[in-house]
């Protein structure tokens, strides 16, 4: 299939793929610096990967690169909701600190981005896909916002992903392909790849999918035809149509990481790449009668995150506490280029080599909300064992992971734990006077917990 890209295929013209910007520096980098491949999906619980432990669902690609790589069971988007992470993940920077702090705030022009760092470091850089951080849903995103991405096939916010168009470098025009929006961006990534082969390289792939509206491929809906989908324990509500659909959304976007996979191996890069693949954030899909994002539980906030850096990471399966914020200055300390100093996320390079084994003891969780929408507005901490949130009309939550993993128990009332929820609570408070967040807490009051019997029912 022939279709615009950044080579000038399917068009009269060849477009320009890698300028030279001001404050690049070639020389900074030698063979040691490692290409970096970033894939994210939009709205993709943790727990919806065969290599997390869900039988339902059909992820052979992404198994596999949880065998060959690194599986983090801990992985939390420290705010659980599009723009904010986005925000997190190139500025490894809180969104109180930013001031992007809820969907469609522009990520301000002033802050330090990860891709500008390493630019000026040598590097090429490539994004393709979802953006959302332009203070709009409009296209296209202005030049100042883009950061001067090498390449920029983006579509900045929409959900319609059965209608794919792009807006390409420069271009005021959207350039509009028939197909899976998934597999025209994973055909641009590919061809990026090709063209880059030669030369360190860092690109990042937004897909859109499972982000509803749940509705996904035919032929990758029939995959499931003959399965039986189950919800989780914590889910009183029962939608196998629903969850089939999300699943197979799921599916299509392991067959994307597999041909990216393919791609680097042909070009043989692998051995050299820090290849991840993650999600912004997760999705309730019912689970304590909640829907969508920015809640404090598992489903909301545990996010899949898959590294395979083979030339320096050993494969595992890790229960670091590893948060969005920390991401960008993780991915700058393995490709061997500075940490800004205002960064507030932690750097895990030496961690993941092996250098060093002392690990995050907690993580810092906040989430506020335009409007106030009921149980949006909350401030969380998150241990390996435990989590506990509060809102503007006190304890909320306090769950220990461990022994009740569906967090079918709420013991943030029972007076048994008190102890522990005051020593929790103090920790946190801890957490926001050290990262100054002082934000009042507004909003509703939470829907109600709504449990099932758990009895007869499987989880994922």
């Amino acid at each position: 299939m022939k279709i615009v890209t950044a080579l000038g295929l399917g068009c009269a013209t060849t477009l320009p793929l890698n300028k030279t910007f001001a404050g690049t520096s070639k020389s900074a980098l030698s063979k040691e610096n490692p290409n970096i491949v970033f894939l994210f999906a939009d709205q993709m619980r943790a727990h919806a990967l065969g290599c997390m432990g869900n039988e339902q669902v059909i992820t052979p690609h992404l198994d596999r690169l949880a065998e060959k790589g690194v599986l983090f069971s801990n992985a939390i988007s420290a705010q659980p909701v599009c723009t904010p992470y986005r925000a997190h993940l190139l500025t490894g920077r809180f969104g109180h600190t930013t001031g992007v702090i809820h969907n469609d705030i522009r990520l301000p022009d002033k802050e330090l981005l990860l891709s500008e760092v390493l630019k000026k470091n040598g590097y090429s850089t490539g994004y393709i896909g979802k953006w959302h951080l332009a203070g709009h849903r409009n296209n296209p995103v202005d030049k100042t916002n883009r950061r001067g991405w090498d390449l920029w096939a983006v579509r900045n916010c929409s959900h319609d992903h059965s209608n794919p168009q792009y807006w390409l470098n420069d271009s005021k025009t959207p350039v509009r392909v028939d197909g899976w929006e998934p597999d025209i961006q994973t055909d641009l990534a590919v061809e990026y790849i090709q063209q880059n082969k030669n030369k360190p390289f860092a690109l990042m792939v937004s897909y859109g999918p499972p982000h509803n509206p749940y509705k996904a491929p035919q032929k990758y809906v029939d995959l499931y035809k003959n399965k039986q989908l189950t919800e989780r324990p914590n889910c009183p509500d029962s939608n196998p149509e629903r969850l089939k659909q999300y699943y197979a959304m799921i599916t299509s976007l392991d067959d994307c990481v597999g041909r990216i996979v393919s791609a680097l191996t042909k070009a043989g890069l692998m051995e050299n790449t820090i290849l991840c693949f993650t999600s912004d954030h997760g999705d309730m899909l019912g689970s304590q009668g909640h829907r969508l994002k920015q809640r404090p539980w598992e489903e909301s906030i545990n996010v899949p995150f898959i590294m395979s850096y083979p030339a320096k990471i050993k494969p595992a399966k890790k229960d670091y506490l590893f948060s969005s914020v920390d991401v960008m200055p993780t991915l700058l300390g393995l490709s061997g280029c500075p940490v800004p100093e205002n960064v507030q996320g932690a750097n895990l390079d030496q961690l993941l080599t092996g250098e060093t084994h002392t690990e995050q003891e907690e993580l810092f969780l906040f989430n506020t909300h335009r409007g106030g929408g009921p149980g949006c507005d909350w401030r969380a901490i998150r241990t390996k064992k435990w989590v506990y949130a509060f809102h503007s009309f006190g304890d909320w939550m306090m769950y220990d992971l461990k022994n009740d993993p569906y967090q079918l128990n709420n013991l943030a009332g029972n007076p048994a734990y008190k102890k522990r929820r005051d020593e929790l609570r103090r920790r946190l408070d801890l957490l926001r006077k050290k990262y100054e967040e002082n934000l009042p807490l507004e909003g509703k009051m939470p829907m109600p917990i709504k449990l099932p019997d758990a009895s007869e029912k499987k989880a994922d």
